[in-house]
């Protein structure tokens, strides 16, 4: 992600070293994302119902990816840097997958609540509404 900057990157580069965390942590951070996208148009979060239980798996945060991505196009939006950096980590963890449900909803749960943080910073114009 050289074009978005983190105040606290070494969270990512230093403390969840390994893609399963990371893989959790982003699609929270991306979750953030989009359900401020939501409330802002609807004044509402209806995405937040599609993650069914704080008791995320594996799979479950495969199956949210796809489902994340396409509403938050439904929104013109992109997060571009936050999507690919989820998506390697995704695609790399995705045979090595080492942690307990409740440590994928725990890594979630950081990314999401560190996701609407005001030091998230853009050096690029995507079609971010924020």
């Amino acid at each position: 992600m050289n074009n978005l900057t983190i105040e606290h990157r070494y969270v990512l580069d230093e403390i969840l070293v390994s893609d399963d965390k990371k893989s959790a942590y982003l699609l929270g951070f991306l979750t953030r994302k989009l359900t401020h996208i939501e409330y802002k148009n609807l004044e509402k979060t209806p995405f937040l119902n599609k993650i069914y239980d704080i008791n995320l798996s594996h799979e479950k945060i495969g199956a949210i990816y796809p489902v994340m991505i396409n509403e938050i196009r439904k929104y013109d939006a992109i997060f571009k840097e936050l999507e690919e950096e989820a998506s390697i980590s995704l695609l790399k963890s995705d045979k090595n997958w080492n942690i307990s449900d409740e440590e994928t909803s725990f890594y979630f749960t950081l990314g999401y609540t560190l996701g609407s943080a005001s030091n998230y910073k853009r050096e690029v114009n995507d079609k971010e509404i924020t």
